[in-house]
């Protein structure tokens, strides 16, 4: 009788979530000039300055899965900055230098090179950020784009993904849903909002949105303590006129790049006075933190409450 040879699992089986685990696996602890590696929104490092931490992200935009070939560079190459930032954002830290890497077909124009150019200059200067450097290479099919930055947070400043308390409340700037109807190539990262934020209230716990909220709930789930829970309710959250209504889609279309957080219910009333002073952007509060074995619930209109899985984005669950 023949045995079957076991067969490894794909990163489909996985799944984004289940390989990040792999991976952190291989590469191990992190060394003592690390505060946060692998697990938040940027890599948390201490540098020369005393009084800061320097933050560390990188994302990738490609071709056929983070832009048509049809849309504009200028908003492709403003897409492929702006990720990153909203990826400071979330750890309440200012953008200084980015370092962008591009392949490109041979047959690619350079008027389309340059356009790209400036959409990631344009969404750099917005925010303070220089790009210095990079790289291009050549490729046969999917063009991509990716932009590597470095900012910086003052060390009393740091919000991290795993600083949720029970009793917190949930709150989310902007609206959400529809971000294949424009907004995924023109969204305004909210380095303002959360440098304000962090300035004038202890905030617990901070992600931004970018593969829905679904799934973003489940990371800040993942990163805190077993005893801490989610609780969202469905009344609450403010869905985009691009998302027609629907909260399925406020809930796992992902690319809303809106900030995420926890703060002590006793700072919301001011909160909100303050910010309506400040921001036009919109601030909401959909929920609490708890204790409870499942991680994270969506409260319905009539009372009920059911688990809300991790139904966003999944970079390996789609072909």
């Amino acid at each position: 009788m023949k045995h079957r040879r076991k067969q490894h699992p794909t990163v489909c089986d996985l799944g984004e979530f289940g390989l990040i685990r792999e991976l952190r696996g291989i590469v191990g602890p992190s060394g003592n000039s690390v505060v946060r590696g692998i697990g938040d929104d940027c890599a948390v490092l201490r540098g020369g300055n005393p009084r800061k931490y320097l933050l560390y992200t990188c994302d990738p935009v490609v071709e056929g899965i983070h832009y048509r070939p049809a849309d504009p560079p200028r908003q492709v190459g403003w897409k492929a900055m702006a990720r990153n930032l909203s990826d400071i954002a979330a750890m309440g830290g200012v953008p200084r230098w980015a370092v962008v890497s591009i392949g490109l077909r041979s047959s690619t124009g350079a008027r389309w090179v340059k356009e790209l150019y400036a959409g990631l200059h344009a969404a750099a200067k917005a925010f303070g950020c220089q790009i210095v450097g990079g790289d291009t290479t050549h490729v046969r099919r999917e063009q991509f784009v990716v932009v590597a930055l470095v900012g910086e947070v003052e060390r009393s400043r740091i919000t991290l993904r795993s600083g949720a308390k029970v009793g917190d409340s949930i709150l989310v700037t902007g609206t959400l849903g529809g971000s294949l109807r424009g907004k995924h190539l023109s969204f305004t990262p909210r380095i303002h909002e959360a440098r304000w934020l962090v300035a004038r209230f202890p905030v617990h716990a901070m992600i931004d949105l970018s593969d829905g909220l679904s799934s973003d709930l489940h990371r800040l789930a993942e990163a805190s303590p077993r005893s801490i829970a989610f609780e969202i309710d469905a009344a609450e959250i403010p869905i985009s006129r691009a998302a027609r209504g629907n909260l399925a889609a406020a809930l796992r279309d992902g690319e809303d790049f809106e900030l995420l957080f926890t703060l002590d219910p006793r700072h919301v009333t001011a909160l909100r006075r303050k910010w309506a002073r400040r921001f036009r952007t919109e601030l909401t509060e959909i929920g609490r933190v708890v204790k409870s074995k499942q991680k994270v619930a969506l409260i319905q209109r009539d009372g009920s409450r059911q688990p809300l899985t991790a139904a966003g984005y999944d970079h390996f669950a789609v072909s």
